[in-house]
């Protein structure tokens, strides 16, 4: 199986299966692999693998891990390696390459490449910032990614690669756009070295969707399962990512800042806010100076408009680093929960100068041209994202409301469709589906769209107005009218009668439904709530006078029309049962 294979034997049997009994067995491999990613400066992996660590019970001295054996390739090396790394921590990278020739050390060998990844690396985002403007992509390139590519997978061939030269790799091939090879290399780099976290990251952003996850051949480690419960969160698939999240908390990993976070972040992606809100505040009493995530935590604060709070976090952040992505994007929403979208989508711009392959800056900006009326650079912001991160649904939605802004409704249906597809539960995407469908004139399509946005909770309430409008154009009077009724139910059922434009509209229109099925009890009922808007108050009076006239001339309310249902008998003398939907209760109710 050459050395590739053994190396692979030999970490699988580390890794220990899929197994969280031994959490101080785990413990050993997680401190030793944060010290290998650090010795080969993967300061990410080290870091993940360190803070995992940490969440765990301390080893006594007698079960420390040993300090890795030296090989005589390393000890010849050691001395060029130790150079070159001092050189690599300072970020000289084409400087400690050049100390690195000829190593055939595993470790020298690592760092020798990467320092000419991350050198080709530098110079290209250099390049970029310079051109932070509509760059289109592949404008600038890493020079050496083909060297790379050549040279490793001669190395690949003869397998001499470990888990970390597989790793890097892959990395090669998809900055190179050769995404197939990439995940076979990763899954390759994970099976050699389970324990590399880096891997099993570069594996999620490849993986697109639940089908290409099932074709997968991982191993069997417990690595696998914070993997799964990533990956999970990725796809929108917050449910069975929460569950993972928990059975790892069960497992012995409560304390971990890491695990706590992603938790906070699926909640944030199903709109569960509150629980978001307090996750995010608990995460900061544990580690006031995180800077990781806090872009999401300011994201949640400017969805409830939280003002003072934003504004402490913009202040907190800044006093910690104020060159981090992070913070350069939570002032940002703080800017624009103050309307002055200028100043935030500066600080965006900010943030993708530190870093342009960062998603979320690139969304917000988008958003932010959005608020300036803005619309081909809000394209360009939206596409940049969508660039980075297929997945990023909210950059395909921002991109169907600028082309609905511009009244290109057959552009908006595809970027629509695109979000819907990402979030299938999501109502707001269903609605702005079928508000496209409705302008291209496709009311079958638009009518589903409208249930199904009703049907899987509808967070704005407006699925079910849409959805009687629609009826009333079709001249579909019981329709629109059942619609109404049951938008009057959800409303009230809320407890908070929100200043909703629409319950107007619902009772003017059912005041004239009743009114034409001559059911004067119900009409007046729905009339006497008319009167309560200022937008349908004469109307609503126009029509109890009406019905006062016909009563006086003896004209008497409909007992044979089939009205579809009736308001319950605190409002009405007429007592015929309901059909279909349940009475509605609104005598206790005062908009």
């Amino acid at each position: 199986i050459g050395r590739a294979g053994a190396m692979a034997a030999a970490a699988m049997a580390a890794a220990g299966g899929g197994d969280f009994s031994d959490l101080r067995a785990i413990k050993k491999q997680l401190l030793s692999v944060a010290e290998r990613s650090r010795e080969r400066g993967l300061q990410h992996s080290g870091k993940w693998a360190a803070e995992l660590a940490f969440a765990l019970e301390p080893l006594p001295l007698s079960e420390l891990p040993p300090p890795p054996v030296l090989s005589e390739e390393d000890a010849r090396d050691l001395d060029a390696y130790t150079l070159a790394k001092s050189y690599f921590d300072l970020k000289e990278y084409d400087r400690a390459a050049y100390f690195l020739r000829g190593c055939k050390s595993q470790k020298a060998y690592f760092l020798y490449m990467y320092s000419r990844y991350l050198s080709g690396e530098k110079k290209k985002d250099d390049e970029t910032v310079d051109s932070l403007g509509p760059l289109e992509k592949g404008q600038v390139k890493n020079e050496a990614l083909r060297e790379l590519r050549v040279e490793l997978s001669k190395k690949h061939k003869a397998q001499e690669l470990d888990g970390f030269g597989l790793y890097l790799y892959g990395v090669v091939l998809r900055k190179l756009d050769l995404v197939k090879e990439a995940i076979d290399v990763f899954v390759e780099a994970a099976h050699v070295l389970p324990l590399h976290w880096g891997a099993w990251l570069e594996l999620c952003n490849l993986i697109t969707d639940k089908e290409m996850l099932k074709f997968l051949s991982l191993p069997d480690t417990w690595m696998k399962e914070f993997f799964l419960a990533h990956i999970y969160t990725e796809l929108q698939l917050i449910e069975e990512a929460l569950q993972k999240y928990q059975s790892l908390i069960d497992a012995g990993f409560s304390k971990s800042t890491y695990i706590i976070s992603q938790i906070a972040v699926a909640y944030h992606n199903i709109r569960d806010i509150d629980k978001a809100l307090s996750i995010f505040n608990e995460l900061r009493k544990q580690d006031p100076y995180r800077i990781e995530n806090m872009d999401t935590f300011s994201n949640l604060l400017y969805v409830r408009s939280m003002k003072p709070e934003l504004s402490y976090l913009a202040h907190n952040l800044c006093e910690i680093d104020k060159y981090r992505v992070e913070t350069c994007c939570v002032i940002g929403n703080y800017y624009s929960l103050r309307s002055q979208h200028e100043k935030a989508a500066l600080y965006f711009q900010r943030a993708l100068k530190l870093n342009p392959r960062y998603l979320g800056a690139w969304t917000l900006m988008g958003h932010e041209y959005m608020e300036m009326k803005n619309t081909s650079a809000a394209i360009q912001a939206y596409r940049h994202a969508i660039e980075v991160n297929k997945r990023d649904y909210r950059a395909w939605y921002g991109l169907g409301q600028t082309y609905e802004i511009l009244k290109m409704p057959f552009y908006c249906l595809y970027y629509y469709r695109r979000a819907h597809q990402l979030r299938p539960n999501d109502s707001r995407m269903l609605v702005a589906l079928g508000e496209c469908y409705e302008k291209l004139n496709q009311l079958v399509e638009a009518k589903k769209c409208y249930w199904r946005a009703y049907a899987v909770g509808d967070v704005e309430k407006m699925a079910l107005v849409k959805l009687a409008k629609l009826h009333e154009q079709l001249n579909e009077s019981e329709q629109a009218a059942q619609c109404y009724i049951k938008y009057i139910q959800d409303i009230y059922s809320c407890g908070e009668v929100v200043e909703h434009l629409e319950v107007c509209t619902a009772f003017r229109y059912l005041a004239q439904y009743y009114f034409k099925c001559k059911l004067w009890d119900e009409a007046s009922a729905c009339a006497q709530k008319c009167c309560a808007f200022n937008d349908t108050r004469e109307e609503g009076k126009a029509l109890l006078r009406q019905i006062l006239q016909l009563r006086n001339q003896g004209e008497t309310s409909s007992t044979d029309v089939a009205a579809p249902f009736f308001l319950p008998a605190s409002l009405s003398a007429n007592n015929t049962p309901t059909r279909r939907v349940s009475p509605l209760n609104l005598s206790s109710v005062t908009p």
